[in-house]
Protein backbone atom coordinates (compact mmCIF):
# COMPACT_ATOMS: atom_id res chain seq x y z
CA UNK A 1 0.00 0.00 0.00
CA UNK A 2 1.29 3.44 -0.95
CA UNK A 3 2.16 5.87 1.83
CA UNK A 4 -0.37 8.36 0.46
CA UNK A 5 -3.17 5.77 0.54
CA UNK A 6 -2.22 4.70 4.07
CA UNK A 7 -2.27 8.29 5.26
CA UNK A 8 -5.72 8.77 3.74
CA UNK A 9 -7.05 5.66 5.48
CA UNK A 10 -5.67 6.84 8.83
CA UNK A 11 -7.46 10.19 8.40
CA UNK A 12 -10.72 8.41 7.55
CA UNK A 13 -10.42 6.19 10.64
CA UNK A 14 -9.61 9.19 12.86
CA UNK A 15 -12.69 11.00 11.54
CA UNK A 16 -14.87 7.94 12.14
CA UNK A 17 -13.51 7.61 15.68
CA UNK A 18 -14.40 11.23 16.42
CA UNK A 19 -17.93 10.68 15.16
CA UNK A 20 -18.32 7.54 17.29
CA UNK A 21 -16.99 9.35 20.37
CA UNK A 22 -19.41 12.26 19.81
CA UNK A 23 -22.35 9.90 19.32
CA UNK A 24 -21.36 8.10 22.52
CA UNK A 25 -21.25 11.36 24.48
CA UNK A 26 -24.58 12.49 23.02
CA UNK A 27 -26.18 9.17 23.99
CA UNK A 28 -24.96 9.47 27.58
CA UNK A 29 -26.06 13.11 27.86
CA UNK A 30 -29.53 12.17 26.61
CA UNK A 31 -29.78 9.45 29.27
CA UNK A 32 -28.65 11.85 32.00
CA UNK A 33 -31.17 14.48 30.88
CA UNK A 34 -33.93 11.86 31.13
CA UNK A 35 -32.79 10.80 34.60
CA UNK A 36 -32.58 14.43 35.78
CA UNK A 37 -36.15 15.06 34.66
CA UNK A 38 -37.40 11.94 36.44
CA UNK A 39 -35.71 12.84 39.73
CA UNK A 40 -33.63 15.96 40.37
CA UNK A 41 -31.88 14.50 43.43
CA UNK A 42 -30.68 11.50 41.43
CA UNK A 43 -29.62 13.70 38.51
CA UNK A 44 -27.60 15.93 40.82
CA UNK A 45 -26.01 12.94 42.53
CA UNK A 46 -24.85 11.44 39.23
CA UNK A 47 -23.36 14.71 37.99
CA UNK A 48 -21.52 15.45 41.23
CA UNK A 49 -20.13 11.92 41.43
CA UNK A 50 -18.93 12.12 37.83
CA UNK A 51 -17.05 15.35 38.57
CA UNK A 52 -15.32 13.84 41.62
CA UNK A 53 -14.38 10.79 39.53
CA UNK A 54 -12.99 13.07 36.83
CA UNK A 55 -10.77 14.79 39.40
CA UNK A 56 -9.56 11.45 40.80
CA UNK A 57 -8.80 10.11 37.31
CA UNK A 58 -6.77 13.20 36.44
CA UNK A 59 -4.87 13.07 39.74
CA UNK A 60 -4.12 9.36 39.17
CA UNK A 61 -2.95 10.20 35.62
CA UNK A 62 -5.10 7.53 34.03
CA UNK A 63 -5.03 7.27 30.24
CA UNK A 64 -7.73 9.23 28.42
CA UNK A 65 -9.82 6.17 27.49
CA UNK A 66 -9.93 5.04 31.13
CA UNK A 67 -10.74 8.56 32.33
CA UNK A 68 -13.64 8.74 29.88
CA UNK A 69 -14.85 5.27 30.83
CA UNK A 70 -14.92 6.16 34.53
CA UNK A 71 -16.55 9.55 33.92
CA UNK A 72 -19.40 8.19 31.80
CA UNK A 73 -19.88 5.15 34.04
CA UNK A 74 -20.17 7.57 36.98
CA UNK A 75 -22.81 9.57 35.12
CA UNK A 76 -24.83 6.39 34.64
CA UNK A 77 -23.99 4.33 37.73
CA UNK A 78 -27.45 4.55 39.34
CA UNK A 79 -29.54 4.28 36.18
CA UNK A 80 -30.86 0.97 37.53
CA UNK A 81 -32.72 2.89 40.26
CA UNK A 82 -34.75 4.94 37.77
CA UNK A 83 -38.39 3.95 38.00
CA UNK A 84 -38.09 2.49 41.50
CA UNK A 85 -40.25 3.99 44.29
CA UNK A 86 -39.03 7.46 45.27
CA UNK A 87 -38.36 6.25 48.82
CA UNK A 88 -35.59 3.99 47.48
CA UNK A 89 -34.02 6.96 45.69
CA UNK A 90 -34.22 9.37 48.63
CA UNK A 91 -34.05 7.23 51.79
CA UNK A 92 -31.01 5.76 53.56
CA UNK A 93 -30.59 2.03 52.81
CA UNK A 94 -30.52 1.09 56.50
CA UNK A 95 -34.10 2.37 56.76
CA UNK A 96 -35.38 0.03 54.04
CA UNK A 97 -37.60 -2.90 54.90
CA UNK A 98 -36.67 -6.36 53.63
CA UNK A 99 -38.46 -6.01 50.28
CA UNK A 100 -37.07 -2.52 49.66
CA UNK A 101 -33.55 -3.76 50.41
CA UNK A 102 -33.93 -6.64 47.95
CA UNK A 103 -35.14 -4.24 45.27
CA UNK A 104 -32.37 -1.70 45.94
CA UNK A 105 -29.67 -4.37 45.76
CA UNK A 106 -30.86 -5.26 42.25
CA UNK A 107 -30.04 -1.85 40.79
CA UNK A 108 -26.41 -2.56 39.74
CA UNK A 109 -27.54 -5.60 37.73
CA UNK A 110 -30.54 -3.73 36.31
CA UNK A 111 -28.20 -0.89 35.31
CA UNK A 112 -25.84 -3.33 33.65
CA UNK A 113 -28.74 -4.77 31.68
CA UNK A 114 -29.96 -1.37 30.51
CA UNK A 115 -26.56 -0.03 29.48
CA UNK A 116 -25.15 -3.35 28.26
CA UNK A 117 -27.84 -3.56 25.60
CA UNK A 118 -25.91 -0.88 23.67
CA UNK A 119 -22.73 -2.37 22.20
CA UNK A 120 -20.74 0.86 22.61
CA UNK A 121 -21.53 0.85 26.36
CA UNK A 122 -20.52 -2.74 27.21
CA UNK A 123 -17.43 -1.69 29.19
CA UNK A 124 -19.44 0.95 31.03
CA UNK A 125 -22.03 -1.71 31.90
CA UNK A 126 -19.35 -3.88 33.55
CA UNK A 127 -18.39 -0.98 35.81
CA UNK A 128 -22.03 -0.31 36.70
CA UNK A 129 -22.49 -3.90 37.84
CA UNK A 130 -19.62 -3.66 40.32
CA UNK A 131 -19.99 -0.20 41.88
CA UNK A 132 -21.34 -1.63 45.17
CA UNK A 133 -18.64 -4.27 45.63
CA UNK A 134 -16.54 -3.92 48.82
CA UNK A 135 -12.75 -3.93 48.56
CA UNK A 136 -12.67 -6.61 51.27
CA UNK A 137 -15.18 -8.79 49.41
CA UNK A 138 -18.40 -8.11 51.31
CA UNK A 139 -20.32 -6.16 48.69
CA UNK A 140 -22.83 -7.10 46.00
CA UNK A 141 -23.84 -8.53 43.55
CA UNK A 142 -20.78 -10.78 43.03
CA UNK A 143 -18.77 -10.38 46.27
CA UNK A 144 -15.68 -9.40 44.31
CA UNK A 145 -12.65 -8.12 46.22
CA UNK A 146 -9.52 -6.05 45.62
CA UNK A 147 -8.41 -5.85 42.01
CA UNK A 148 -11.16 -8.22 40.93
CA UNK A 149 -13.33 -5.11 41.07
CA UNK A 150 -12.94 -2.92 37.95
CA UNK A 151 -10.93 0.19 38.79
CA UNK A 152 -13.77 2.39 37.54
CA UNK A 153 -16.15 0.78 40.02
CA UNK A 154 -13.65 1.31 42.85
CA UNK A 155 -13.38 5.01 42.02
CA UNK A 156 -17.14 5.44 41.70
CA UNK A 157 -17.78 3.66 45.03
CA UNK A 158 -15.71 6.24 46.90
CA UNK A 159 -17.15 9.27 45.08
CA UNK A 160 -20.75 8.03 45.27
CA UNK A 161 -20.66 7.21 48.98
CA UNK A 162 -19.08 10.60 49.74
CA UNK A 163 -21.91 12.38 47.92
CA UNK A 164 -24.55 10.22 49.63
CA UNK A 165 -23.04 10.95 53.07
CA UNK A 166 -23.45 14.68 52.41
CA UNK A 167 -26.72 14.95 50.52
CA UNK A 168 -28.66 12.00 51.99
CA UNK A 169 -27.17 11.58 55.48
CA UNK A 170 -26.59 15.29 56.09
CA UNK A 171 -22.93 14.96 57.09
CA UNK A 172 -20.53 17.85 56.61
CA UNK A 173 -17.86 17.39 53.91
CA UNK A 174 -15.23 16.89 56.66
CA UNK A 175 -17.36 14.22 58.35
CA UNK A 176 -18.01 12.52 55.01
CA UNK A 177 -14.29 12.36 54.22
CA UNK A 178 -13.61 10.83 57.63
CA UNK A 179 -16.32 8.22 57.02
CA UNK A 180 -14.65 7.31 53.71
CA UNK A 181 -11.24 7.05 55.41
CA UNK A 182 -12.71 4.74 58.06
CA UNK A 183 -13.83 2.41 55.27
CA UNK A 184 -10.43 2.30 53.55
CA UNK A 185 -9.37 -1.30 52.75
CA UNK A 186 -12.79 -2.49 53.94
CA UNK A 187 -15.27 -0.92 51.56
CA UNK A 188 -12.86 1.19 49.53
CA UNK A 189 -9.62 0.82 47.62
CA UNK A 190 -7.02 2.49 49.89
CA UNK A 191 -5.13 4.01 46.96
CA UNK A 192 -8.31 5.62 45.64
CA UNK A 193 -9.17 6.86 49.14
CA UNK A 194 -5.74 8.48 49.49
CA UNK A 195 -6.08 10.35 46.19
CA UNK A 196 -9.70 11.26 46.86
CA UNK A 197 -9.03 12.62 50.36
CA UNK A 198 -6.14 14.76 49.06
CA UNK A 199 -8.43 16.27 46.40
CA UNK A 200 -11.30 16.94 48.79
CA UNK A 201 -9.00 18.41 51.47
CA UNK A 202 -7.68 20.85 48.87
CA UNK A 203 -11.21 21.76 47.76
CA UNK A 204 -12.37 22.28 51.33
CA UNK A 205 -9.56 24.74 51.91
CA UNK A 206 -10.90 26.78 49.00
CA UNK A 207 -14.41 26.66 50.45
CA UNK A 208 -13.65 28.27 53.81
CA UNK A 209 -14.66 31.70 52.55
CA UNK A 210 -18.13 33.11 53.21
CA UNK A 211 -20.69 32.25 50.49
CA UNK A 212 -21.50 35.10 48.13
CA UNK A 213 -24.42 35.82 45.82
CA UNK A 214 -23.49 36.59 42.20
CA UNK A 215 -25.25 36.94 38.85
CA UNK A 216 -25.13 33.82 36.69
CA UNK A 217 -23.12 35.81 34.12
CA UNK A 218 -20.44 36.40 36.77
CA UNK A 219 -19.70 32.70 37.35
CA UNK A 220 -16.06 31.74 36.80
CA UNK A 221 -13.99 28.52 36.83
CA UNK A 222 -13.00 27.44 40.35
CA UNK A 223 -16.18 28.72 42.04
CA UNK A 224 -18.04 26.24 44.27
CA UNK A 225 -21.71 26.21 43.26
CA UNK A 226 -24.13 26.31 46.21
CA UNK A 227 -27.31 26.53 44.08
CA UNK A 228 -28.95 24.22 41.54
CA UNK A 229 -29.22 25.77 38.08
CA UNK A 230 -32.36 24.50 36.37
CA UNK A 231 -33.89 24.94 32.91
CA UNK A 232 -37.48 26.11 32.44
CA UNK A 233 -38.59 22.56 31.63
CA UNK A 234 -37.31 21.36 35.01
CA UNK A 235 -34.11 19.79 33.69
CA UNK A 236 -31.21 20.08 36.14
CA UNK A 237 -28.38 21.73 34.21
CA UNK A 238 -25.76 22.13 36.96
CA UNK A 239 -26.23 20.76 40.49
CA UNK A 240 -25.14 22.45 43.69
CA UNK A 241 -22.04 20.93 45.26
CA UNK A 242 -19.68 21.09 42.27
CA UNK A 243 -16.67 23.22 41.47
CA UNK A 244 -17.21 24.97 38.15
CA UNK A 245 -14.83 24.47 35.24
CA UNK A 246 -14.62 25.99 31.76
CA UNK A 247 -16.60 23.18 30.12
CA UNK A 248 -19.49 23.68 32.55
CA UNK A 249 -19.54 27.42 31.92
CA UNK A 250 -19.59 26.83 28.15
CA UNK A 251 -22.57 24.51 28.67
CA UNK A 252 -24.23 27.14 30.85
CA UNK A 253 -23.68 29.77 28.16
CA UNK A 254 -25.16 27.58 25.41
CA UNK A 255 -28.31 27.01 27.49
CA UNK A 256 -28.60 30.58 28.81
CA UNK A 257 -31.84 31.33 26.95
CA UNK A 258 -33.50 28.23 28.45
CA UNK A 259 -32.56 28.78 32.10
CA UNK A 260 -35.43 29.26 34.54
CA UNK A 261 -35.77 33.05 34.67
CA UNK A 262 -36.49 32.92 38.41
CA UNK A 263 -32.80 32.06 38.86
CA UNK A 264 -31.18 35.45 38.45
CA UNK A 265 -28.47 35.00 41.05
CA UNK A 266 -26.72 32.00 42.57
CA UNK A 267 -24.75 31.34 45.75
CA UNK A 268 -21.10 30.47 45.32
CA UNK A 269 -17.91 30.11 47.36
CA UNK A 270 -14.59 31.22 45.90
Amino acid sequence: MKEKDLSLQVKVLEKAYKVIRKNFKDMVQLLIATISLSNRFLGGHLKRVAEICRCISIAKDYERDLRDLIYYAALLHDIGIVGMPERIILEKPENFDEEEMKLWKKHPVIGEGIIGSAYSLKRVAQVLRSHHEDFSGGGFPDRLSGEEIPIGARVIRVASDYDVFIFKYGLSPHEAVERIKEGSSIKYDPEVVYTFSSIIDEQLEKQKQTPKIVDIEELRPGMFLNTDIVLRNGLLLLPKGIILNSAMLEKLKSFSSLIDQRIKKVEVIY
